[in-house]
């Protein structure tokens, strides 16, 4: 199993193993411990990295400090321009929405979002809405120009990042599948009716670089960074850099999960010391990878095997 980690830093290299930080499933929440993507990743289809997912026993394996930010660090992206606009005057569920409620919206239409039940489907989780006419100062101003997407960015990090952390409290894992993002009225909204509102809040990213929808409250599901075997997970073409977004297969991608490891099974109780962890996950995930591409064996192959070890952040969240 792979494990997950946000920040690409290893080479991959063609024919030998090396450990990633991919995703991983605890028992009672696990963390993954600081690991680095490979950084000069090829943005190949035909190039495969198979990404094992360590799986943690009650819990989760990871938590999303995915905010919606590009640059090389820790936080993780949808696309491009990943904050999502309303485009339109916000309407009744955006400016009603408060945190702890989950809005649903039809296929790339957020401008149509209504609040929802959390135990049913929903892409969006309010963490905090921020009125961003109480701030100091002219930014936010009846006259003031919108962000630009740059600023947007900045602000989902200096807003939503405390804010879903607050919101989340012992249940925060830096490492989860979901993300921190921001979604906001857009430039027409806030030049026409002057909206000013933003949502804090998480989502789970999808296919197609859209927002996956999801049942209950990230607080009470896995957190966990774990995909079905035979999932492909994208790469950046701006960055070379892995995402944590599934993509099809027979379009470029870093990695391909081949199955996921339950730590629980063998650490049922505390945390396991990492090289525990090390020995159980590669042991488990070099067999599994061996029946995964039966009947070729993994050491005949030019493909690296990844998988994290889980850190106690997420252990515990």
């Amino acid at each position: 199993m792979e494990r997950m980690s946000q920040a690409p830093e290893k080479e991959l290299s063609e024919a030998r193993e090396s450990r990633a930080v991919e995703s991983t499933d605890e028992s009672p929440g696990l963390q993954p411990s600081a690991f680095g993507w490979p950084r000069s990743l090829q943005a190949r289809a035909t190039r495969r990295a198979l990404l094992l997912t360590a799986l943690g026993g009650l819990l989760i394996a990871g938590l999303v400090t995915a905010i919606p930010v590009g640059g090389a660090g820790s936080g993780r992206f949808l696309d491009s321009s990943p904050v999502r606009s309303t485009g339109t005057k916000s309407d009744a569920a955006f400016n009603r929405a408060s945190p702890g409620e989950c809005l649903m919206w039809p296929d790339t239409t957020p401008e149509s979002a209504k609040i929802v039940n959390c135990g049913d489907e929903h892409k969006f989780e309010v963490a905090e809405s921020i009125d961003m006419r109480t701030f100091p100062g002219s930014e936010y101003g009846p006259n003031a120009a919108p962000p630009t997407p740059a600023r947007i960015q900045q602000i989902t990090q200096e807003q939503c990042e405390a804010a879903v952390r607050n919101y989340l409290g012992a249940k925060f894992d830096p490492n989860s599948r979901f993300t921190v993002s921001l979604l906001w009225p857009g430039d027409r909204a806030w030049r026409q009716s002057g909206d000013r509102r933003m949502l804090c809040g998480l989502q789970l990213p999808g296919m197609n670089n859209q927002q996956q929808a999801f049942k209950g409250k990230v607080a009470d599901v896995d957190q966990s960074k774990v995909w079905p075997a035979g999932t492909c997970l994208g790469i950046d073409s701006a960055t070379n850099q892995p995402t944590d977004a599934p993509v099809d297969c027979a379009a470029p991608h870093a990695m391909e999960v081949t199955g996921t490891v339950n730590l629980a099974e063998k650490f049922p109780g505390a945390l396991p010391a990492e090289p525990d962890q090390d020995g159980f996950i590669k042991d488990s995930c070099t067999k599994m990878t061996d029946a995964y591409l039966a009947p070729v064996k993994l050491r005949t192959t030019t493909l690296t095997l990844i998988y994290p070890t889980v850190p106690l952040a997420s252990w515990t969240a």
